[in-house]
């Protein structure tokens, strides 16, 4: 994936990445689809890959292992 063009800005690439993960794991039956849930999580992939390149191949699963941990529906 591209660097930042410059600190707390994510490319377009980056970004789509990001989107891409957060629509395909809060589209899942399993997840909460409250705003607060969504919001909550959203924050989480902004804190979370702040300082790092975003590559969904490496961290798909620590992402979705967090959501399940985080933002599944209780039941």
């Amino acid at each position: 994936m591209c660097s930042y063009t410059h600190y707390g800005a994510f490319d377009r690439e980056e970004l789509g990445a990001l989107q891409s993960v957060f629509d395909d794991l809060t589209a899942q039956p399993w997840f909460d689809a409250s705003d607060e849930a969504r919001e909550s999580f959203a924050r989480y992939l902004f804190d979370t890959f702040a300082d790092a390149t975003f590559d969904p191949a490496k961290h798909r699963f620590v992402v979705e292992s967090s959501a399940r941990m985080f933002y599944a529906k209780e039941t």
